[in-house]
């Protein structure tokens, strides 16, 4: 490839080459409508593909409730078939999602229910020997697999088949389940492959060399099954269709864990080495699989990132996290993620969403633009180093046994892991090799085996390598242990670690000693690097993310514990990020020291974003690279390289501070139309916000007072929402953010000990009337008082309804409630006054091995959808027939997530008598929910008993939305108001006659106006001055300065205190007015979501001319003299501006937009918000500099 080959690559990428966003269809109805418009929004910025996913694609899941349409139904399939032809009309690309792995559809769940033959096999060791069990889905049946890939690709290509190709270029697999530990066929095959009958009790204990073989060959062969049923049809799918594959398999395979990898798949890489994209998200290792796709001739390498790095990650800290994922090897960014919908700002799935409901959007498409180019650049030609470093796959099978790995097998995986280093976001460590400047693929023995020895190294693929690694092995496969000794007799270096395994090998006792007995590599750079190779030409891309500038890391700290039985510590997670944040050190003024050997002698610096080529001076092969296009600099090295076409500025001559004076006006982007960041009925572009007030009682936040007090030792205040529930509400932390609805618990204590006791006291004023229960809803044990006597507390489930005294009508009463926790952990709660019980009622979760209820049907009715919830595995049968398995599929089968499934029951159901069964395995629970059959999972069922506890919410369970116990919180779900099912009362922790109580707030820059949301009667006092609201709106004389005190002043008469004295958020009206270059919280913009446009005037000096922001967090649009001379989005926040200068003053604008951080912070439960993520400014010094 030539250097202008290159060169068009890199000015006009392809769109394959773009940002490829995973794109949910959750959260909302989908609408067709909507689809388009969401696309034209993505292809306007530079993103011209993504990735179709559904978070609960067939029923509720992870805390969301179901899509609407279901995956794959009619319904779906139509409005799938109409997105691909509105894509074709606007250059947009789909690629489909299999929903097999991660949120799951439950495809193996109805082949298994009709085809008891394709469930899967696991041997388990118990008090009489080693078992065979009935478990999950069989992996290695060649029919089962069929089957399953016919459910989802074959019903695709059925319906939207031509497009395959050319809107629709290929498919993701997210987190497959682990491969079966046996199969039908298992014996008889593997005694045919290697000679001998598998002796069971190997595969569980015996660190002999006898055992280690028999273990090695079990789980090879285990990979062996595995590609013959399900690797090898699903890439020959792929291969006949012209279709690319990408995937990011689960924990710890995704991290390239040589012993994870045997765990999950037998043998990692060889079951993976067909797939056209592999690659893992930012919690994975990219190296790992670049040389997957460098060794199989696959140019595309995925990164799904970045889920889980808070709403507030701004375009410039987003591009210095992509930094070390491209320089080791990643080259198709799939951004995690675009939602379809937000949900009134409540509705996340690991935020953030990187989309058009971001203030910065007008500003993507310089990112994207970067990242396309980049990707495009990096996809051609090959990778370059000298060195692999050998994934111990032989070693980490011969010592895992089925209860987990042996010391060879661990020391191993950890030498490995010190020399290859660990990617993942959070806690990213560089290793040996990297640390010391070596590049490396890392490759198992397999592909070692399958390479040539050349006069000048060992060759695989279309790399040439001079050194091999091996990390503290006992065990190499044969075949590669004899190419690594013909490799090394003929000159090649094969570097072991504590033993040597080959004839002619270095042997060195500790990984740090591996970078010394290397030979030096073609390229020294003191930065992070990677080295490419266009035909006679090569591209080295240098990035300032190391130990000196970038995100420092590792960002959170946690415990080295087994997250994929565990579950992942996400509250701690959070905590980290939310009190610690991350340190981000831009790389400024910093140069880069690059000395080449042996390659060309003309270099240019390619900037990403601007698509300008800058030469650069080669003395004896060494240059310096300035970090001037950001975190990532792009250096093409070639002797026939296309003139550059911009000249360097020289050094500067003046610097001029501009002094000001400054305005600023502030503007929300915040859009409504479609109820995706408030309540659906403004419909409105949202003015600017305030929620956080000073009380005095203390800092307060809209709509949240104390209700009532609880006690877990001394009584204290608890504060609530009536239209928005418990503040920050940790239960979204599990479900990785709200999902579209207000939990109904609004009490909370985080951790009580089994056995513990905590209460809650508080007055209600009731209606006069009788017929009324007080419903309790909660997982522990419940004592009930109210007005002095302890009502009886029917059942013992999850939610009791005690009736009311006739004698508390009418009146004002106490009421206390005493919790006993039955279990350690949170203890969560509810409290309603409840005029239907039935409309009121939740299922119960049931326990037992079956679990029935018989019910009579006069007629069918309209309804007959049954919606099945279940804590591990589960079969419904409906008259005897079974209609469906769920719960058993799971990707972390030692993590039990409650799967939630609807069958539609009709065939099976018949007039008279008909029986609902659910047949549990081992401690499993579930729940049931019909309402169209009037049934409901409770105490009229046939089981061993009711259990108190439910890990989510309980409207999670219900198959449609139930009244809530708070009575604003229809605001988010309409679907769930009260109506005459429960009485709107307002608790009242201390009831008495009126009172006054005061909010304060400083106002934001340029206030004219502002509108408070109550049915209280209140004044605002600004200064000196008092004033009334005309028309609910409260106007000012004049703008007011930043932060001056508006002190509001409420006549309160009932429940209602402190920040529930509002009903939301006080909205305001802004003009502009004087500001100091401060952050936008000083300016009184806290919850801001938009952009600030700050004004200045200047006089500029002669020649060529920079101007230079300062610090900058969020973007920057640059505009002199009303000339739009660029749009900054990273460091160093510099821009030539001689060609839009005047003589004389000239008018300086700078419009910076930021990110939707302050606004969810302060508008939504989302814990997504790390510290410092709301800081956003411009913040100087602002100079004009003369070069």
């Amino acid at each position: 490839m030539s250097a202008d080959e290159l060169l068009h690559r890199f000015l006009d990428p392809g769109p394959e080459y773009s940002p490829l966003p995973i794109w949910w269809w959750s959260g909302a109805p989908v609408t067709g409508e909507r689809l388009r418009r969401q696309m034209e929004q993505l292809v306007a910025q530079g993103v011209r593909q993504a990735l179709v996913m559904c978070l609960a694609p067939t029923g509720p899941m992870f805390g969301s409730v179901a899509d609407d349409p279901p995956f794959l139904s009619p319904q779906w399939l139509e409005l799938l078939g109409q997105a691909c032809a509105d894509a074709e009309g606007l250059g947009f690309r789909l690629w489909m999602y299999d929903q097999i792995g991660f949120s799951g559809a439950n495809f193996q769940g109805r082949l298994t229910a009709g085809n008891p033959e394709y469930a899967g096999l696991a041997l388990r060791r118990g008090a009489g020997g080693v078992e065979v069990a009935v478990s999950g889905f069989d992996y290695f049946g060649v029919e089962a697999c069929a089957a399953l890939l016919d459910q989802v690709h074959g019903t695709l290509e059925r319906h939207v088949g031509r497009w395959f190709g050319s809107v629709i270029p290929g498919f993701f697999q997210d987190e497959l389940p682990a491969m079966p530990t046996w199969g039908r066929d298992f014996a008889e095959t593997f005694a045919e492959h290697h000679g001998y009958e598998l002796p069971l009790t190997s595969l569980f204990e015996g660190e002999d060399e006898e055992s280690a073989r028999h273990r090695r060959d079990y789980h090879a062969h285990r990979a062996r099954l595995a590609r013959r049923a399900f690797f090898d049809p699903l890439d020959a799918w792929f291969a006949e269709r012209g279709l690319i594959c990408g995937f990011d398999q689960p924990t710890p395979a995704r991290e390239g864990d040589p012993v994870g990898g045997v765990q999950v798949y037998g043998d990692y890489l060889g079951t993976h080495s067909g797939f056209g994209a592999p690659g893992s998200d930012h919690w994975g290792d990219p190296k790992v699989h670049s040389s997957l796709a460098h060794a199989h001739g696959r140019p595309r390498t995925w990164i799904e990132a970045f889920h889980s790095s808070g709403w507030g990650g701004t375009l410039e800290e987003t591009y210095d996290w992509l930094a070390p994922f491209l320089r080791r090897g990643a080259n198709l960014y799939d951004p995690h993620a675009v939602y379809y919908s937000t949900a009134g700002g409540w509705w996340e799935w690991a935020p953030p969403s990187t989309c058009w409901r971001q203030p910065y959007w007008p500003s993507y498409h310089q990112f994207a633009t970067a990242v396309t180019r980049l990707c495009s650049v990096l996809t051609a030609g090959e990778h370059v180093c000298d060195t692999i470093l050998l994934s111990p796959t032989s070693t980490a099978q011969a010592y895992l046994t089925l209860d987990g790995p042996l010391p060879p097998a661990e020391r191993a995986a950890a030498c490995y892991h010190e020399l290859n280093g660990v990617s993942t976001w959070f806690a990213e460590r560089r290793g040996v090799l990297e640390r010391a400047g070596i590049d490396h693929d890392t490759l198992d023995e397999a592909t070692i085996a399958g390479g040539s020895v050349v006069h000048n190294g060992l060759k695989i693929g279309r790399e040439t390598y001079r050194s091999v690694v091996l990390p503290e092995v006992t065990v190499v496969d044969p075949a590669a242990a004899a190419k690594l000794a013909e490799f090394a007799s003929g000159g090649g270096r094969v570097v072991c670690v504590g033993t040597a395994m080959v004839p002619g090998a270095v042997v060195v006792e500790r990984a740090a000693e591996v970078p010394a007995a290397l030979a030096a590599g073609d390229v020294q750079a003191d930065a992070p690097f990677l080295l490419r190779r266009h035909g006679d030409t090569y591209v080295l891309l240098l990035t300032a993310h190391d130990d000196t500038t970038g995100t420092l890391a590792p960002i959170v700290r946690l415990a080295d514990e087994n997250w994929a039985v565990e579950g992942f510590p996400w509250e701690e997670y959070w905590r980290q990020l939310r009190e610690d944040g991350y340190d981000f050190v831009p790389p400024g003024d910093r140069v880069a020291h690059v000395r080449t050997r042996g390659l060309p002698g003309r270099a240019q610096r390619w900037d990403p974003r601007t698509g300008r080529r800058v030469d650069l001076s080669i003395q004896d092969g060494a240059f310096t690279v300035p970090f001037s296009d950001g975190p990532i600099s792009l250096v093409v090295l070639g002797d026939d390289l296309p003139p550059a076409d911009t000249r360097p500025l020289g050094p500067g001559t003046a610097a001029v501070e501009l002094p000001g004076p400054w305005t600023a006006l502030a503007e929300s982007t915040l859009d409504n139309s479609d109820g995706d960041l408030a309540a659906a009925s403004r419909t409105c572009t949202l003015p600017l916000e305030v929620w956080r007030f000073e009380h005095d009682s203390g800092p307060v936040t809209a709509t949240y007072g104390p209700f009532a007090e609880v006690r877990d030792g001394d009584w204290r205040p608890a504060v609530w929402s009536l239209s928005r529930g418990l503040y920050k509400d940790p239960m979204h932390n599990d479900t990785l953010g709200p999902k579209g609805y207000v939990p109904e618990e609004f009490l909370d204590w985080r951790h009580v000990e089994a056995g513990g006791r905590v209460a809650v006291r508080t007055h209600l004023a009731l209606p006069d009337r009788d017929g009324l229960f007080l419903a309790v809803g909660s997982g522990a044990a419940r004592r009930v008082v109210v007005d002095g006597a302890e009502l009886p507390i029917p059942g013992d489930g999850y939610q009791s309804f005690s009736p009311l005294p006739p004698e508390t009508a009418g009146r004002t009463v106490p009421i206390e409630i005493e919790f006993t926790a039955l279990e350690d952990g949170a203890l969560r709660a509810s409290f309603a006054v409840v005029a239907d019980v039935e409309a009121y009622r939740r299922p119960e979760w049931l326990v037992g091995e079956e679990l029935s209820c018989s019910f009579r049907l006069d007629g069918l009715p309209g309804d007959t959808v049954v919606q099945v919830a279940s804590e591990g595995a589960c079969s419904v049968l409906v008259n005897g027939t079974e209609i469906g398995k769920q719960g058993d599929f799971n990707p972390y089968p030692g993590h039990r997530e409650i799967r939630v499934h609807p069958y539609d029951v009709r065939e099976f159901l018949r007039t008279g008598e008909n029986t609902v069964v659910l047949k549990l395995t081992g401690d499993a629970a579930a729940a049931f929910d019909a309402p169209g059959l009037g049934l409901i999972s409770g105490s009229q069922w046939t089981a061993r008993g009711i259990r108190r506890a439910h890990p989510r919410d309980p409207r999670f369970l219900c198959a449609g939305p139930r009244p809530h116990p708070l009575p604003g919180a229809y605001w988010l779900e309409p679907a769930a108001a009260q109506g005459n099912a429960v009485v709107a009362v307002v608790p009242d922790l201390a009831p008495g006659g009126a009172r006054l109580e005061h909010l304060t707030f400083p106002a934001p820059l340029g206030t004219t106006a502002f509108s408070v949301p109550t049915g209280l009667d209140f004044v605002a006092r600004v200064g000196e001055s008092s004033h009334k609201p005309v028309d609910g709106v409260v106007r000012l004389p004049g703008p007011l300065a930043a932060g001056t005190p508006i002190r509001l002043e409420f006549t309160a008469v009932d429940g209602r205190r402190g920040g529930a004295l509002l009903d939301g958020a006080v909205t305001l009206e802004v003009a502009e007015a004087a500001t100091s270059l401060v952050s936008w919280e000083e300016l009184g913009l806290r919850a801001l979501g938009g952009h600030v446009r700050y004004r200045t005037t200047f006089t500029a000096p002669s020649g060529r001319v920079v101007l230079d922001l300062g610090e900058v967090r969020g973007t920057a649009e640059v505009r002199v003299n009303g000339t739009l001379v660029d749009r900054l989005v990273w460091g160093p926040w510099r821009t030539e501006v001689t060609d839009a200068l005047r003589g004389g003053e000239n008018e300086l604008e700078v419009v910076v937009r930021g990110t939707l951080a302050g606004y969810l912070d302060d508008a939504s439960p989302t814990t997504a918000v790390a510290a410092g993520q709301v800081r956003t400014g411009l913040f100087g010094p602002v100079r004009i500099v003369a070069s």
